[in-house]
């Protein structure tokens, strides 16, 4: 039994483009714009999404869209999280110590309260070739900021791609 088209694979190629995104350097600085390149994810996965709603009469809803922007988001939060722990695994350098290194060189004076965290998070990085409580850190920053950002693209691509198709025919009479 049918019951309409599929969101999985909508789904899997907006979580692919956040992603990507996100993920490949220089490319990532789109979502210094209040996280664009995660929502042109989520209209990515509502564009996709349209196109299996084509030719079956079934409109294109705001819910649909939210969902498919929603579950791209949280797909995209688990994929790049790990993506990162394990850069971060097999980098074999210790970021936070670099970070305070080039901080010193440019003369920025860090407060003793900071200093003792990096320590900590440097000690981490040293212990465990990644460092855990940033990963747990920045996981739930991306499960809130990705299924977020990735519904408000897709509720945005529903408000594009719905005008488009409630334009209706027009009259080509040759």
């Amino acid at each position: 039994m049918n019951s309409g088209p599929n969101r999985i694979v909508p789904v899997l190629y907006g979580a692919l483009i956040m992603t990507m995104i996100s993920l490949f350097p220089v490319i990532n600085l789109i979502n210094v714009f209040c996280c664009a390149g995660i929502a042109l994810g989520g209209l990515a996965g509502v564009y996709f999404y349209n196109k299996q709603l084509s030719g079956t009469g079934i409109p294109l809803t705001s819910k649909d869209g939210g969902m498919v922007g929603l579950l791209s988001g949280i797909l995209a939060a688990v994929l790049v999280s790990g993506f990162t722990v394990l850069a971060g695994l097999l980098s074999h350098t210790n970021p936070v110590s670099e970070a305070l290194k080039m901080m010193e060189e440019s003369g920025v004076d860090l407060p003793s309260e900071m200093l003792v965290y990096a320590d900590r998070f440097s000690e981490e990085y040293n212990t465990y070739g990644f460092s855990p409580t940033i990963a747990i850190f920045s996981f739930v920053m991306h499960m809130i900021l990705f299924p977020l950002f990735g519904a408000i693209g897709a509720i945005i691509g529903v408000s594009i791609l719905g005008k488009k198709n409630n334009a209706g025919p027009t009259n080509d009479q040759s």
